[in-house]
């Protein structure tokens, strides 16, 4: 491995690092098992400037407070949590002593995270939606409605030119 090779191997490496000390969602010692990050190497990445003013990018990025960037955050965090959980529900679904009942839950919870069970709140998909924005000088007036989905359905016919 050259040494500008090298070099980038551990700016990624110091980047991942970064990113997961400032999220702040997993602890240490799992983030370091999980990139297989020994100690000798993890003192060297977070002695470097490098990473130092990449873990002050991530955590002003991460600790923004607007409601925007604490929405995304929570969901960031729940997200990583339901994504943890799955080896545990999976063994749970498997295991032969769990009741049927919950086997169903499992199932119909991992079902819903996973998007394959649509969640009716009443309000349409934002596919579902036609949303016009038209500003005159520096008024805007916004047009939106909720439309039918239709399914077009056909099949193709090969026509030959005589």
């Amino acid at each position: 491995m050259s040494d500008e090779d090298n070099r980038y191997a551990i700016e990624t490496m110091a980047s991942k690092l970064a990113r997961e000390i400032a999220r702040d969602l997993i602890p240490l010692g799992r983030i370091l098992e999980h990139y297989k990050i020994d100690e000798d190497t993890y003192q060297r990445i977070v002695g470097s400037s490098f990473f130092r003013v990449r873990l002050e990018e991530e955590q002003a990025l991460w600790g923004g407070s607007d409601p925007k960037q604490i929405q995304e955050r929570i969901v960031a965090k729940n997200l990583t949590m339901i994504e943890e959980s799955i080896p545990e529900v999976w063994d749970l679904i498997h295991d032969k002593k769990q009741p049927m009942s919950e086997k169903i839950n499992a199932l119909k919870w991992a079902s819903s995270v996973s998007g394959l069970i649509k969640r009716d709140n009443g309000q349409a998909d934002a596919s579902e939606r036609v949303r016009f924005n038209i500003y005159i000088g520096d008024k805007q007036q916004s047009f939106d409605k909720a439309v039918d989905t239709k399914t077009i359905e056909g099949a193709a016919v090969l026509i030959k030119n005589e």
